[in-house]
């Protein structure tokens, strides 16, 4: 049976909006639960009236929580009618139930959880403090944690704490979170399919990562675990405070990604990583399987993980994608009509750090990341249609790419008939191939080279060889033929600073209205 889990970050208190947000989303993928993790209510000490009213509905019934809601602890101890309320019983209304501080639970989705909230306190002793019942205090203690070792594996395992050394082995940057040796034994032992905590002001995402097989198991690798640090609710950020994905329980012929590395726990180093089949795409983490080079997630620069990541640039972040105005953009406002005097090239991103976007293993994610890509190129559309201009947007799908992006180019409703032609004769001219008309959404396979255009139905695709050149500029190169500009390369378009940030904030500003992350 699979199941279809929605994973929510700390609301603090924000836990109205939240759950409005979810409803909306449960309505079009009927989801069969909701986790959430960290402090579903803010700190005691700093409540304002407005939530302690909403805590008083809520206990009351009187909030619609839209699906089944499993909550824990996190840095807070709950507030004292919730307290009362789950006292008796482990729902704090309909829908919505405690987890408790140390939980295994089976649902009937055939789902094993096993959660553990709170902080790590050593010297925690068992039993009550003040009348308040132990289990809703936010520490646990080591044995708490070793106990849960007993449940022997799970599918799901979400903790409030990091895992100590999660981040070892990731060709990712590191999210500089201190993580805590008993959760990383805890996770070493249960080996779960997914294992979530709380991620504060960032969401991070690790390569999945095999375990060492058990004896019964014949003494191979058999299961993948993906740890994911989920951002807070309405984080500043505006990282990912949403992840949304399926699982079967019952499957267990999971197949090894080929971005898997081997377990990052010391003492539960998994055996040597088994080798790729040479079909199976890029054999080297987001890298070249040409050439054998590695590009890592922290030293890409549209990762928004990123040191050095020019910031200034971006105008919009949504959940699985983000806009950037481009460097060293093909248009600008002296190329553009009056009615659009900033420059419009932008490019569209997906947060997940992957050469392309089939190359995303999770399904769900896979998903929804195309569904908010095309969202906002859309959305950019129908803002230059109010502005005269159509877009042009363009994507180089190659499994020995970097970071997968589309970008998007003004160009004047006047000269956007000629596109096409355009394309297709370059195309012909530089001996690439031949273009094919498919849906605008179409799935397609092996490297190749995609073009919308504005009200056009469907895009147009050209199938790139394995290995041989193809020239980045390309799509460049067509629209600046298209509409008589004689600088084709970014290098030769770069702006100055002061430019680069007109430009983003007087994009932003234009989009504003358009803009459904905000």
């Amino acid at each position: 049976m699979v199941a279809k889990v929605l994973v929510i970050g700390a609301t603090n208190g924000r836990f109205v909006e939240a759950f409005a947000k979810v409803a909306a989303l449960h309505a079009k993928n009927n989801f069969s639960l909701s986790l959430l993790l960290g402090d579903l209510f803010s700190d005691p000490s700093q409540t304002t009236s407005e939530e302690t009213e909403n805590i008083k509905r809520l206990v009351h019934g009187e909030i619609r929580v839209p699906l089944p809601i499993y909550f824990g602890l996190g840095r807070y101890s709950l507030p004292t009618p919730v307290r009362e309320k789950i006292n008796s019983s482990d729902e704090v209304c309909e829908n919505l139930f405690f987890l408790g501080k140390k939980t295994v639970l089976n649902t009937s989705a055939g789902l094993r959880i096993v959660a553990l909230g709170g902080r790590l306190n050593a010297g925690l002793a068992t039993g009550g403090a003040g009348g308040v019942r132990e289990e809703t205090l936010p520490f646990y203690s080591e044995q708490d944690a070793k106990g849960l070792k007993g449940a022997n594996h799970a599918d799901l395992l979400l903790t409030y704490e990091w895992p100590e050394g999660v981040w070892s082995r990731s060709a990712l940057a590191s999210p500089g979170v201190k993580g805590t040796g008993v959760i990383a034994e805890l996770a070493a032992s249960l080996r779960p399919r997914y294992h979530f905590s709380a991620g504060g002001e960032a969401f991070w995402e690790r390569e999945p990562y095999l375990n060492k097989a058990r004896p019964d198991e014949g003494g191979s690798d058999t299961t993948i675990t993906r740890f994911l640090g989920v951002a807070d609710w309405g984080n500043e950020p505006k990282a990912k405070a949403l992840y949304a994905f399926s699982i079967n329980p019952k499957d267990t012929n999971i197949p090894v990604p080929a971005s898997a590395t081997e377990c990052p726990y010391k003492g539960d180093r998994g055996k040597k990583r088994p080798r790729q089949d040479s079909d199976s795409g890029a054999n080297f983490f987001w890298g070249d399987h040409t050439s054998g080079r590695h590009e890592r997630a922290e030293s890409c620069f549209f990762c928004l993980s990123y040191p050095q990541l020019e910031k200034h640039l971006i105008v919009s972040i949504g959940e699985e994608a983000y806009v950037t105005t481009a460097k060293g953009p093909l248009t600008n406002p002296t190329t553009n009509p009056s009615t659009l005097p900033f420059s419009s090239h932008v490019l569209i991103i997906p947060l997940t750090h992957t050469p392309t976007i089939a190359a995303i293993d999770d399904g769900a994610s896979r998903k929804s990341t195309i569904e908010e890509m095309t969202n906002y190129r859309l959305a950019i559309e129908r803002m230059l249609k109010s502005r005269n201009c159509g877009a042009v947007t363009f994507e180089v799908s190659r499994a020995n790419g970097v970071h997968s992006h589309w970008q998007l180019i003004p160009v004047p409703d006047g000269k956007l008939a000629a596109v096409e032609e355009a394309f297709t004769s370059e195309a012909e001219a530089d001996r690439i191939g031949e273009f094919e008309k498919r849906k605008a959404d179409a799935d397609n396979e092996g490297d190749y080279f995609r073009v919308w255009i504005s009200g056009m139905d469907g895009s147009l695709v050209i199938s790139l060889k394995e290995g041989e050149y193809f020239d980045l500029q390309f799509g460049r190169k067509v629209l600046a033929k298209v509409m008589g500009l004689k600088s084709v390369h970014w290098k030769d378009c770069v702006q100055t600073f002061e430019q680069e940030v007109k430009d983003a904030n007087d994009f932003k500003e234009a989009f504003k209205s358009f803009d459904f992350s905000l």
